[in-house]
């Protein structure tokens, strides 16, 4: 079983920032970046890839957009499936791996967030899934990814930090660079109230933006713009994110 195939299959006790999948009071403003940036008209149609808890679906379904969202989490897509009949909206939900996308030419915008990119195996993986995203846009449509900037986080990479999390536990991260591969592989150990601990792992490629532009452009895209955060500050190497748009031709 694959990392993230463990991950997401429950609750997951670990996360350092436990909103992270789920609506917060940062969702908004982010919506309002992507309806923006993207250009996106009344009733457009939307993949939001990876979607998780539908920090970004449920606000873009209220505000009148036609959105999918995918996930590989079956938990997941069930948790936000709840959250939505509470609320009378009923989004598509598909559950599947980002490599596997099937759809073709049904979309105006596809949508990747919160760093859920880079955690298949190898770049050929994640070469399949651009494509795939690619063949989804229409002609003219365009894809917003959420990444960290790598140049950044190598100015400031840490072995091991902790933090306490919003359930209040203590978490460990121990951290290890492959130069070689540009992969990230993290072990965290939480720490909770009740005295018990547990571990989880994951393992994600970190692409430089040269690096991603050159995926993109073989999968059929160009970079329109990147931004360095949510406030629209253009992108440079202190920002830790790294909001790429691109454009299909």
């Amino acid at each position: 079983m694959a990392w993230y195939d463990e991950l997401f299959a429950s609750e997951d006790p670990m996360r350092l920032d436990a909103e992270y999948y789920a609506e917060c009071e940062a969702s908004k403003a982010e919506v309002d970046f992507i309806v923006d940036k993207l250009e996106l008209q009344p009733g457009a149609r939307i993949l939001d890839l990876c979607c998780g808890q539908g920090r970004h679906l449920l606000e873009l379904t209220r505000r009148g957009y036609d959105v999918l969202g995918f996930d590989i989490s079956a938990y997941m897509l069930e948790s936000l499936r709840e959250i939505a009949v509470k609320e009378g909206i009923q989004p598509t939900l598909v559950q599947g791996n980002m490599r596997d996308l099937s759809f073709d030419s049904q979309f105006d915008a596809v949508i990747n967030m919160r760093t859920s990119f880079g955690y298949l195996e190898n770049e050929d993986e994640d070469q399949l899934a651009l494509d795939g995203v690619c063949r989804a846009l229409k002609p003219g449509g365009r894809f917003l990814t959420d990444q960290v900037n790598r140049d950044s986080l190598m100015r400031r990479y840490r072995e091991q930090f902790w933090v306490r999390n919003s359930r209040g536990d203590i978490v460990i991260a121990d951290s290890t660079f492959d130069v070689r591969t540009g992969r990230n592989i993290v072990r965290e150990t939480a720490f909770h109230a009740d005295g018990s601990r547990s571990e989880t792992n994951h393992d994600i490629r970190l692409y430089t933006c040269r690096e991603f532009e050159d995926k993109l452009i073989r999968a059929g895209m160009m970079i329109e713009s990147v931004w360095g955060d949510w406030d629209s500050s253009p992108f440079d190497l202190e920002h830790r994110h790294m909001l790429i748009i691109a454009l299909k031709g």
